[in-house]
């Protein structure tokens, strides 16, 4: 049985090096190394409503459009502790699900199978429009890390 985890496709907030370094409890100059500019096909990423109102929530959907595409990053984690700490990440209060793909990593145009999060609730609770990281870090992320300042992310594997 192998120790390592599988990699992971991320491409909504955990694209943010500070937030993910948050998640990960890692310092934030170690998490550069640990991703790849890549892409999946097949998927689109939306902003999903949040209560009564619009939020900068993501997730990740599957496509009509074979052709569609999500911009992101293929994440090397070190551990399984590591992993963990992201599944209970997306396991708070959200309908995602871990999902295989083929991801094309953009600087040596390999692709190789790695893990996701996909968007497994009401799709009424999904916008049509898409979710955008650029104005996610500008607008949101600041808020983000606050409302996550000083969680922890259990990465104990369950007995």
């Amino acid at each position: 049985m192998t120790t390592e985890p599988r990699p992971l496709f991320v491409y909504v907030t955990l694209c943010a090096p500070e937030f993910l370094a948050t998640i990960l409890g890692e310092p934030s100059d170690k998490i550069p190394r640990m991703l790849q500019a890549a892409t999946v096909k097949g998927y689109e990423r939306r902003s999903k409503y949040f209560g009564s109102g619009f939020a900068l929530q993501p997730a990740a959907i599957e496509s009509e459009d074979p052709e569609a595409t999500i911009e992101g990053y293929l994440l090397t984690l070190e551990t399984r502790s590591q992993r963990r700490k992201l599944d209970n990440f997306e396991a708070e209060g959200e309908a995602h699900k871990s999902v295989s793909v083929q991801v094309h990593i953009s600087a040596t145009g390999q692709t190789v199978t790695a893990d996701m999060y996909l968007w497994n609730g009401p799709m009424g609770e999904i916008s049509p429009e898409p979710w955008d990281l650029d104005a996610f870090i500008r607008d949101g992320l600041e808020d983000f890390l606050a409302v996550f300042e000083g969680m922890e992310f259990d990465g104990v594997e369950e007995q």
